[in-house]
């Protein structure tokens, strides 16, 4: 089960300059990210506690996985059974009517929902589904650019 969306490509603004390494390292790129302190604070702390050696390390292996969840979600074929978990600011201009909308433009798709306040501006809204791939694909691109949503994650299960 491997989530479409993820922390990581909802908040990596990735600013990439492409430097080449030496001839002691041909294989690697230097790259240039843009992200919020605290994300980079909270980022650092997780990846020591994890064992990362350097953050060089932890980012590649965020990456991997990363492309690995986005190949494996987007060659999926046929009817998927799964839940989207949507967090988002509840506070938000027009937030609560555009999920509420969504979710009535996907019949065919949506077979359940659930709201749950996490706090006093933050809820989590899970979204059962079964239907078509591409069609859960476009809802969960569609739940994501909404102005609010704060993160995003898509389960599916094996049929």
């Amino acid at each position: 089960m491997a989530p479409l969306f993820s922390i990581f490509d909802r908040t990596l603004a990735m600013l990439i300059r492409r430097e080449h390494f030496s001839e002691a390292m041909p294989d690697k790129t230097r790259i240039s990210l843009s992200v919020s302190e605290s994300l980079l604070n909270e980022f650092d702390m997780l990846s020591r506690s994890l064992g990362h050696p350097n953050r060089s390390k932890a980012v590649s292996e965020a990456m991997r996985e990363f492309v690995a969840g986005r190949k494996w979600d987007l060659a999926k074929k046929g009817e998927v059974p799964g839940v989207i978990l949507v967090t988002y600011d509840h506070h938000s201009r027009g937030v609560n009517r555009a999920l509420t909308e969504l979710q009535h433009n996907y019949p065919d798709a949506i077979t359940a929902t659930m709201h749950i306040h996490l706090s006093k501006h933050t809820c989590l809204e899970v979204i059962a589904f079964k239907g078509p791939a591409d069609r859960v694909r476009s809802l969960a691109r569609t739940l994501q650019s909404q102005k609010g949503v704060l993160d995003l994650k898509v389960a599916t299960s094996p049929v």
